[in-house]
C-alpha cells in the first residue's frame, strides 16, 4: 500500500515537472520600436516591443513563459551589478552596459555554437567583433550602429543654399577640415541685425553623447584613446592635442559655434539645429527620426529633412565615423533545455522579418541583407540610410576601445576635461594630460 501511494507521488510529481513552463527573463531599455499593427498616430512608449516580440515566441511555444523588464540607461549599470551580486540577474538583457569580466569569470554563454553560417555570413563581422573576447563571441548581434553621434553630421540644406555652398558635393566626397573651416565661417551670421552673430554653422558640448563627436575630431587628427595593445593611454598626443584646439578656435577664435560649450549636453546641441540656430547637427537617421517624433509629441514646429554627410577630415586622409554593433548577452545557465530555448528566443528576434522592425527606430540591423531592403517606400530615409551605411562600413572604427578597456570609469574625467577646455581655465594640453594621467590610474587598477 506504502509503496503504491509512493509511485502514484512521484508520478504526479513528474507530471508536474513535464507539465511545467520553462520562463525566460529578458530586460531591454525603452526602445520605441513599432510593432506590425501599432496606430501610427499612437505614441510609443518603449514597452510596445518587447511585449509583442515576447507575446509572439509564446504562440509559438506554449510551454515557454517569457518575462521583460524596461530598464532605463541610466540605472541599467546600477541594476545589473546589483542582480549579479544577487544571484536574480535576467536569463539575457539587451542594454547600454556589459562587462566583458562577466565572460571571463564565467557568468555568460558563448553563442558561437547557436550562430548558423548563415548568421556567419549575413552578420556584420563589426557586429560579431563586439563581444569577441578569448576566442569566443558573447553578444548576439541585433544593431550595427548607434544613433550616430560621432558618426556622421547632419546638414540643414536651405542653409548651405543661402549661402551659396555645394552641399551635394561634400555629401557625395566629403570635406577637409579647411573645407569644414569655410563652410563654417558662412554659415555664421547676424539674423537679427544687432551687429552680433546669433546664427551658427554648429554647436558643440562637453557632455553626455557629445563626446563621440569630439572624440571623431581628435581620430580624424590622427590621435587614438590608446595604444594598440591597449596598455596605456595616449590621448595626449600632439595630434589629439591639435584636435581639440582647432574645436576649441570654432568657438573662440572664428565665432562659428556658441560659447558656452562646457555647459551644454547632448540635447541642448541638438535644440540648436531642430531650432535652425545652427546649421550643421550630428547624428545619423535615428536623428532624423527623432525630428518626425518631436513634430508628432508637439515639441516642434514643423518637419525638415537634413541631409547625412561625414565628419571633415585632415586633407590625404579617409574621414572617421564611431561605428560598433550591440546584441543581446546570456547569462550562464544551468537548464540545457532553457539555454536551448533562450537562443531560439534570440533568432526569433533577429530573423529577417523581426530584425527588420529597427527600421522603425531608424536604427540599422546586424544583419547585411537585411539593410539592403529598408525604407523602400520612403526615397528621402532609404538614400540617408544607404550613405550612412556606406560611412560606416568605409570608415567605422570603435574609439572606446575594446570590451575589456575600462573606458566607462574614464568617461567622466575626459568630461571633466572638456569642460576645463571649453571654460579656458585649461589648456588642450593640460586637461589632456590630467586626464591621462588619471585614466592610466584607472587602466592599471583594472589590469
Amino acid at each position: 500500500m506504502k509503496k503504491g501511494l509512493l509511485l502514484l507521488s512521484l508520478l504526479a510529481l513528474a507530471g508536474i515537472i513535464l507539465g511545467a513552463k520553462t520562463t525566460i527573463t529578458w530586460w531591454i531599455n525603452p526602445w520605441r520600436i513599432s510593432p506590425p499593427g501599432h496606430p501610427s498616430d499612437k505614441p510609443l512608449t518603449g514597452e510596445e516591443f518587447p511585449k509583442w516580440i515576447s507575446e509572439e515566441f509564446m504562440k509559438l511555444h506554449p510551454d515557454v513563459e517569457v518575462k521583460y523588464v524596461l530598464v532605463t540607461n541610466q540605472e541599467y549599470a546600477q541594476k545589473l551589478a546589483a542582480a549579479i551580486a544577487t544571484k536574480t540577474q535576467p536569463d539575457f538583457f539587451k542594454g547600454p552596459v556589459w562587462d566583458s569580466r562577466w565572460a571571463k569569470n564565467g557568468l555568460l554563454e558563448p553563442i558561437d555554437e547557436y550562430l548558423s553560417q548563415e548568421d556567419w555570413n549575413d552578420f556584420y563581422t563589426q557586429c560579431l567583433k563586439a563581444g569577441y573576447i578569448n576566442g569566443k563571441h558573447y553578444v548576439w548581434p541585433w544593431v550595427y550602429g548607434t544613433n550616430g553621434m560621432g558618426s556622421t553630421m547632419l546638414l540643414y540644406t536651405p542653409d548651405f543654399e543661402r549661402a551659396g555652398i555645394d552641399w551635394k558635393k561634400i555629401v557625395n566626397e566629403g570635406w577637409t577640415m579647411e573645407e569644414f573651416l569655410e563652410a563654417c565661417k558662412k554659415l555664421t551670421w547676424d539674423e537679427d541685425g544687432d551687429g552680433k552673430a546669433d546664427h551658427y554653422a554648429i554647436a558643440f558640448g562637453a557632455k553626455g553623447d557629445m563626446v563621440h563627436n569630439i572624440l571623431n575630431f581628435v581620430y580624424a587628427f590622427g590621435g587614438r584613446l590608446a595604444n594598440e595593445a591597449e596598455s596605456e593611454v595616449i590621448l595626449n598626443s600632439p595630434e589629439a592635442i591639435a584636435a581639440l584646439q582647432f574645436v576649441l578656435d570654432l568657438i573662440e577664435k572664428h565665432g562659428v559655434a556658441p560659447k558656452g560649450a562646457e555647459a551644454l549636453g547632448i540635447y541642448d546641441v541638438i535644440g540648436y539645429f531642430h531650432t535652425h540656430k545652427a546649421s550643421i547637427g550630428f547624428g545619423g537617421p535615428y536623428e532624423i527620426g527623432r525630428i518626425t517624433r518631436y513634430v508628432n509629441e508637439g515639441r516642434l514646429a514643423e518637419a525638415f529633412y537634413p541631409v547625412i554627410a561625414p565628419f571633415p577630415h585632415l586633407s590625404g586622409r579617409d574621414p572617421v565615423a564611431y561605428a560598433r554593433g550591440s546584441g543581446f548577452v546570456v547569462f550562464k545557465q544551468s537548464d540545457p533545455k532553457k539555454r536551448e530555448m533562450i537562443f531560439e528566443f534570440l533568432k526569433f528576434i533577429t530573423n529577417h522579418e523581426n530584425i527588420a522592425l529597427l527600421e522603425t527606430l531608424n536604427y540599422l540591423t546586424a544583419r547585411k541583407s537585411v539593410n539592403e531592403t529598408l525604407y523602400q517606400n520612403d526615397q528621402y530615409m532609404n538614400e540617408q540610410v544607404k550613405r550612412y551605411a556606406h560611412i560606416m562600413d568605409n570608415y567605422g572604427i570603435e574609439f572606446f576601445g575594446s570590451e575589456e578597456f575600462p573606458w566607462s570609469q574614464m568617461n567622466a574625467h575626459f568630461v571633466a576635461a572638456l569642460e576645463a577646455i571649453f571654460a579656458k581655465t585649461k589648456t588642450p594640453q593640460q586637461a589632456l594630460n590630467e586626464f591621462v594621467s588619471e585614466a592610466n590610474k584607472i587602466l592599471k587598477k583594472a589590469k
